[in-house]
């Protein structure tokens, strides 16, 4: 998802004005692209299916969803900021500016409805999560992917030094999605929301992947640590030197650390 908003209500995480945030983006969907892919897979995303992509950022998926449907069915894919979004050239796509908390949706109109990293930067995700609900067709299909970050730890052979500004790091990581409103464990949550909006054969699962640094073209973690850099220092639990250490290790391709758990959540309308 990507945004330039910030109410007092609603707050993203990540700058999209920030210049290297498509790359930050694309490094996302290198490292959790094919799971989400294998996720769509399961669920079983054929050809002539009407499609919702919410928060669709660099349009990856956007892109998967329009082959994978084809010329007879359709993508619609939101966001709040959709200059990505609008670089793509498929002619089943329909790219909205919407805001899917409070902006209209057609009602039983889909069958999929799809969502990665949205939700949990959301103070109004319960609002969210009905709205997609209820754009479901009969049967159709709810899937979402959130963070849990219960698994968010270097390699424990890590030296003292790297280990403290690891956690000087998820000490200012911490503090400043609380004030922004990020919940940390939300993945956690996936299957017990889905449950409450009587969604039926609700399945969770997660994935965690192994990172090492200095790897070209996943270095999501080094990019989003240098956009949020000065945020992170003003929360008073890291400093300059620090940050600069934790973007040396990020750096080396002899550390390693383990990613959050991407939970993926999925559950289907009631046919009646």
């Amino acid at each position: 998802m990507t945004t330039t908003q910030d109410t007092k209500d609603q707050r993203y995480m990540f700058d999209a004005a920030w210049q290297a945030e498509q790359r930050r983006l694309a490094a996302l969907e290198t490292i959790w692209d094919p799971y989400t892919f294998s996720n769509l897979d399961a669920v079983g995303v054929s050809p002539g299916w009407r499609c919702l992509e919410v928060g669709g950022g660099n349009g990856s998926v956007t892109a998967w969803l329009c082959d994978r449907v084809g010329p007879q069915g359709s993508v619609v894919a939101t966001d709040l900021d959709t200059r990505f979004l609008a670089l793509r050239s498929e002619t089943n796509l329909e790219v909205r500016a919407h805001d899917i908390t409070r902006d209209k949706l057609e009602q039983g109109a889909y069958d999929l409805v799809h969502c990665r990293l949205l939700l949990s930067h959301l103070p109004a995700h319960e609002q969210a999560l009905r709205n997609m609900t209820a754009a479901l067709k009969p049967g159709g299909c709810l899937l979402i992917e959130e963070f849990d970050h219960v698994a968010f730890l270097p390699d424990p052979a890590s030296d003292a030094a790297s280990q403290a500004a690891w956690n000087a790091w998820l000490d200012a990581f911490g503090r400043l999605s609380q004030q922004r409103g990020l919940d940390l464990p939300y993945g956690r949550r996936l299957m017990g929301l889905l449950d409450g909006e009587g969604l039926i054969d609700v399945h969770a699962e997660g994935r965690t992947v192994f990172e090492r640094g200095g790897v070209e073209g996943r270095d999501l973690l080094l990019l989003s640590v240098q956009s949020l850099r000065p945020h992170l220092i003003d929360t008073g639990a890291i400093d300059d030197p620090t940050i600069d250490r934790l973007v040396a290790m990020l750096s080396d391709p002899a550390f390693v650390w383990q990613s959050q758990v991407m939970v993926a959540a999925r559950g289907r309308a009631r046919s009646g």
